[in-house]
């Protein structure tokens, strides 16, 4: 199964830190895509997507939807802005509208990451007001929901707390794609 991770960090920190660690241990076909890299313009609110199943918006989400309709698993990190994604990854929620008439992340497995300087109830508001809400919407599996706290850029990349949830969520990989 392919795996796709998605970081919807503006910055080079930890959200990127655990998506590119988790990209490497990863066995198999896998892309990763950080949106900050990327040029996705928001959604005009057109509705072109309604009738023509195809977002009419010429940008690099059109390579983004190929990589969605061609994975299994699909791992999307966020850090954690005013109890929320980042504008960059709301933008990509946004843009999937165009692939929920035709339910083409239907059964699709999901895991979320949110991280930030915030209590594990504010991380809980932002997976349940967005990640549980997505896969819904797009009736995805969410086989796994993980919350990192860190508030400045590197608080990740030596703490023993980190190797542990992220050798939880290889393992919930593991376990579930065999």
């Amino acid at each position: 199964m392919k795996t796709l991770l998605i970081s919807g960090s503006p910055r080079k920190g930890n959200t990127e830190y655990i998506l590119k660690t988790l990209f490497d241990a990863i066995h198999g076909e896998k892309d990763l895509i950080l949106l900050k890299d990327k040029s996705i313009k928001h959604c005009n609110g057109c509705m072109s997507c309604e009738k023509t199943k195809e977002c009419i918006i010429d940008d690099d989400m059109q390579e983004v939807y190929k990589l969605l309709r061609e994975s299994g698993l699909i791992i999307i990190g966020s850090p954690n802005y005013f109890t929320n994604i980042t504008g960059l990854l709301k933008d990509f929620v946004d843009r999937t509208d165009a692939l929920y008439k035709e339910k083409e992340l239907k059964d699709k497995k999901l895991i979320a990451i949110v991280v930030g300087d915030l209590p594990k109830t504010e991380a809980q508001k932002v997976i349940d007001q967005v990640f549980v809400e997505f896969a819904r919407i797009h009736k995805m599996d969410l086989i796994g929901t993980f919350a990192f706290q860190a508030a400045e850029p590197n608080d990740l990349k030596n703490n023993p707390e980190t190797k542990e949830k992220i050798d939880k969520i290889l393992s919930l990989i593991q376990k579930d794609l065999s």
